[in-house]
């Protein structure tokens, strides 16, 4: 799977979970609250692909080369070892390294 497939159905899995948590099952909603869960849905889903999803990729090594493939890390910074970044990013507490069914996503814990 190409990552951007992958982080569609990743940011698709993790919006879902999180608006499944904040209006319950879909079967216990009126057509109101159905309304108000498609539109945080839709919202809750683009604020994890434009924001809050840095890399997404089949294991942590493939994440971190995504985000880094996206402007969102800079490998450098850590003499291009993936084991350094990953083990920074983890202490810095910033980023979460979230796994899905569909992969490994880096999370901004702070972009929520």
């Amino acid at each position: 799977m190409d990552n951007t497939r992958r982080r569609a159905r990743i940011c698709i899995r993790l919006a879902q979970q999180e608006v499944t948590e904040m209006f319950g099952p879909v079967a216990d909603l009126d057509t109101t609250d159905r309304a108000w869960r498609r539109e945080t849905l839709a919202s809750i889903f683009r604020n994890y692909r434009e924001d809050r999803v840095m890399g997404v990729g089949a294991d942590w090594r493939e994440a971190l080369r995504d985000a880094a493939n996206t402007g969102h890390l800079n490998l450098a910074e850590h003499d291009g070892d993936l084991e350094v970044a990953r083990d920074t990013l983890l202490h810095g507490a910033i980023w979460d390294f979230t796994r899905t069914p569909d992969g490994v996503a880096i999370l901004d814990t702070c972009a929520a």
